[in-house]
């Protein structure tokens, strides 16, 4: 009986990946993307994959590193706002141009040199504390320090899909 049910499983999930490839005709017409498991990948859509977050951040090591990042996110806002209205709020393409500025000068990580940008990355392709900020927290916002075996971050989230 466990033979055939593993049979049943192995065989219905061949079908669902043949079938991921199977051609189709759209003709003209305009196709908007979607989020189902077959655009994802069958397997990512099982493994609850897919989600795509672009970060920078602000790596600091030692005794002191928490202080320093509080320090260094307390300067990218003042220097983001600059002479406006506090609050009014931060202009983010001020805060991400204030925020490598800092890490270029700053971060002990070598992406300082692109300012401290990681790209774009999916879930569980960072260390745990890394990813409950890029994939959780909001957007737009200087989070930390988020302390990693790697030492203290500051995170800018600046896109997730």
């Amino acid at each position: 009986m466990l033979r055939i049910s593993i049979f049943i499983l192995l065989a219905s999930s061949l079908l669902v990946a043949i079938s991921a490839f199977a051609p189709v005709n759209h003709g003209n017409a305009i196709t908007k993307p979607s989020s189902s498991a077959l655009d994802m990948g069958w397997l990512d859509g099982l493994l609850g994959k897919g989600q795509m977050a672009t970060a920078s951040h602000i790596l600091l090591k030692g005794p002191n590193a928490d202080d320093q990042c509080e320090r260094i996110k307390a300067d990218v806002y003042k220097k983001a706002i600059g002479r406006g209205n506090p609050a009014n709020g931060v202009e983010p393409a001020k805060l991400v141009q204030a925020f490598a500025n800092a890490a270029k000068g700053k971060s002990t990580c070598p992406s300082a040199k692109k300012g401290g940008s990681l790209g774009s990355f999916g879930q569980g392709q960072m260390v745990p504390e890394f990813d409950a900020v890029a994939f959780k927290k909001e957007v737009g916002v200087i989070h930390g320090p988020i302390r990693t075996d790697f030492g203290s971050h500051l995170i800018l989230v600046t896109q997730r899909e």
